[in-house]
Order: C-alpha cells, then sequence, then structure tokens
C-alpha cells in the first residue's frame, strides 16, 4: 500500500470513530502526564512528642506492634530495646529526658538523650536520629545502637 492512501485510510478510520464516538482526538496536542503526588510528609516532630515516643519504645510491658512501629527496624528491633529498658530498670536511681535542640533536615531528625544517675551525675548527651519512613518518625537502627551502647550492651539488629 503507498503512503499516501495509509494516510488516508488513517484518516478515515480516525474520522469515523470519532463521528460513532468511540475516539477522542486533539489534533496538535501533546499528550501530558498525570501529576505524581506528592508523598505524606509528617509534621516536624516537637521534644515533647520525641519524649513520649521514646518512653513509649523504652516501655518493655508496652504493646511489641505499637513500639515496633515507632522503630526503623520494626519488629526486628525490639528485642535490643527490651534489653535496654531491662538494664535500665536495675538502676534505681538512673533517669533519663529528651533536650533540645530538635533539628530536623528533609527525612532526619535529631534531639539529644541526657542521662543521670545520682551520685554519677548527668553523662555528656547522647544524639539520637529519627527518620520519617512511609509519614511516622521511626527511630533509627543506628541510634538503638547508640542506646545499647551507652547501656553496655551489643548491637545486633
Amino acid at each position: 500500500m503507498r503512503t499516501t492512501t495509509r494516510k488516508k485510510l488513517g484518516a478515515a478510520v480516525i474520522a469515523v470513530a470519532a463521528t460513532l464516538g468511540g475516539l477522542t482526538v486533539a489534533a496538535g496536542a501533546p499528550a501530558q502526564a498525570l501529576p505524581i503526588a506528592a508523598p505524606i510528609r509528617a509534621a516536624q516532630p516537637g521534644l515533647g512528642d520525641l519524649q513520649s515516643q521514646l518512653q513509649l519504645l523504652l516501655n518493655t510491658g508496652g504493646s511489641r506492634s505499637d513500639r515496633a512501629n515507632q522503630l526503623e527496624a520494626g519488629e526486628a528491633g525490639l528485642p535490643l530495646l527490651d534489653q535496654i529498658g531491662g538494664v535500665m530498670n536495675t538502676v534505681p536511681s538512673l533517669e533519663w529526658n529528651l533536650a533540645g535542640p530538635v533539628s530536623t533536615n528533609g527525612d532526619t531528625t535529631t534531639a539529644n538523650l541526657q542521662v543521670s544517675v545520682a551520685g554519677y551525675g548527668t553523662f555528656p548527651n547522647i544524639e539520637l536520629t529519627w527518620r520519617e519512613i512511609d509519614g511516622t518518625w521511626k527511630l533509627t537502627k543506628d541510634s538503638e545502637c547508640t542506646i545499647a551502647y551507652y547501656a553496655g550492651l551489643g548491637c545486633t539488629i
């Protein structure tokens, strides 16, 4: 079939389809991609949010699924947190809290863990990091390992 015949045949098919309502043709308009939805971003956490989350994580009697949802490592991070919580519970005068500043850069947030023990005073700040994953700020694996180090534990996650 010759090129001009093919062009005429193609134009005729398009015209018939458009007439029957089965095809809509926008002459000369380039195809446009649909917009990509932006990922849902969690609000920047405040010091109180992170403090509450860490209290939940270190509560060995708390809901395992709630705790795992707050960890970058998920369920795999719970055995180490249970050990850390156990060590912390054996030191009656141990007190901890988070201190600012809370610093957020993209999907990463940091705050300082302050630990004090009667008779030993307050130890140097321990920087902890949270990463936003699927709209939730989760304590990172590295931070779990850092806390484990200060509790005299190895890190196996």
